[in-house]
C-alpha cells in the first residue's frame, strides 16, 4: 500500500479512460507524436508537483528516456533506463549480444542456412509475441532474406517464466526478483500465473538488471530448459500486465520505489514472498453515472 500522502494521477489521450477511475485525478493529454506533447507533459508535471513519472506501455519508453533530463530539471524522476540501455532492451539481437558479453545465458541465434527444423523465428522488435512463429519447412526458412528483421532460434520446448525484477531507481542495483510460472497464456499475456520459488532464476535476473542498467520495476522472460538451463528471452523495462501478482505476493515494488527515491529504506534486504500465490486475470466493468 502507498503512503497516505501519495497521490496517483493518470494520463491518456482520451478523457474517458478506465484507468482514470482508479486514480486521484485523470488528464487527457496530446499523443506523444504531437510536437507540443513534451511541453504539455512538462507543464502538467510541474503544476501538479509530480515526483515520479511511470510509463505503462512500450510506446512511451523511448520518448521518456529521450527527455528524462528535462523532467529531472523540474523535479520529476522518470522511471526509465538510460536511452542507450533502453535500446539494448528493445532490439532482441542487441539484447542477446549484451547478454553474451556479460556471460549471461540467452537463447542461441542461428543463421537461416544452419537452422535445424523445427525452428522458431521472431522479429527484432515487438511485444506480446507479435510475428513470432514456429518454422517447420525448409521452404519457410529459404524464404527468409538477409534483410528481414527477424532472428532464427532452435525450437525450445521448456517451461517459460516471467520474473518481476525490482531495481534501485537511482543506483541501478538489483533489489529483489520474484519468479512467476506462466500457467495460461493468451495473446502473449499471462491469464493465469503462479509465484514460484526459483532462486537461480531470481539471482540471474538480478545480474541481468545490473548488466543492462535497469531501474524500478521490470519484467523479464526466460525459459528453464532441462539441458541448457536458464535462457533469457527478453526484458520489458516497465511494469508488466501480470506484475500485480508479484506485488501482492510481497514484492510491493510501487511503495518500495517511492521509499527508495525518498531514501527512506535500505533496499538490500529482500522481502518475504508468499510462494504459491496465484492470479487469475479477467476483464472487469466500471459502471459510472456521468
Amino acid at each position: 500500500a502507498l503512503a497516505d500522502d501519495v497521490q496517483v494521477f493518470t494520463c491518456d489521450a482520451r478523457q474517458q479512460c478506465a484507468g482514470g477511475l482508479a486514480s486521484d485525478g485523470h488528464h487527457a493529454v496530446l499523443p506523444l507524436a504531437d510536437p507540443a506533447a513534451l511541453h504539455q507533459l512538462l507543464e502538467l508535471c510541474d503544476r501538479k508537483e509530480i515526483g515520479l513519472l511511470v510509463p505503462t506501455r512500450d510506446g512511451e519508453l523511448s520518448f521518456l528516456a529521450e527527455h528524462a533530463e528535462s523532467f529531472r530539471a523540474i523535479g520529476t524522476h522518470v522511471l526509465v533506463p538510460a536511452l542507450e540501455d533502453l535500446r539494448r532492451c528493445q532490439d532482441k539481437r542487441a539484447f542477446t549480444l549484451h547478454l553474451q558479453a556479460n556471460r549471461l545465458p540467452s537463447i542461441p541465434i542461428v543463421s537461416a542456412r544452419d537452422a535445424t527444423l523445427p525452428a522458431f523465428i521472431r522479429p527484432l522488435r515487438g511485444a506480446a509475441g507479435a510475428g513470432a512463429r514456429r518454422i517447420d519447412t525448409r521452404a519457410e526458412i529459404d524464404a527468409l532474406r538477409d534483410g528481414d528483421d527477424v532472428l532464427v532460434h532452435p525450437m525450445i520446448m521448456a517451461p517459460e517464466y516471467s520474473i518481476d525484477l525490482l531495481m534501485h531507481p537511482v543506483s541501478r542495483k538489483a533489489v529483489q526478483a520474484v519468479c512467476r510460472e506462466r500457467v495460461q497464456i493468451v495473446g502473449g499475456e499471462s491469464k493465469i500465473s503462479r509465484v514460484i520459488d526459483h532462486p537461480r532464476l531470481a539471482e540471474l535476473s538480478g545480474q541481468l538488471g545490473e548488466a543492462f542498467g535497469l531501474v524500478g520495476h521490470n519484467t523479464v522472460q526466460a525459459f528453464d530448459d532441462a539441458e541448457r538451463g536458464v535462457l533469457f528471452i527478453e526484458v520489458n523495462p516497465r511494469f508488466g500486465g501480470a506484475s500485480n501478482l508479484s506485488i501482492q505476493a510481497g514484492l510491493d515494488s510501487p511503495a518500495r520505489i517511492l521509499a527508495m527515491l525518498r531514501d527512506e529504506v535500505e533496499p538490500i534486504e529482500p522481502r518475504p514472498i508468499r510462494f504459491g500465490t496465484t492470479m487469475y486475470r479477467y476483464s472487469d466493468d466500471f459502471i459510472v453515472q456521468e
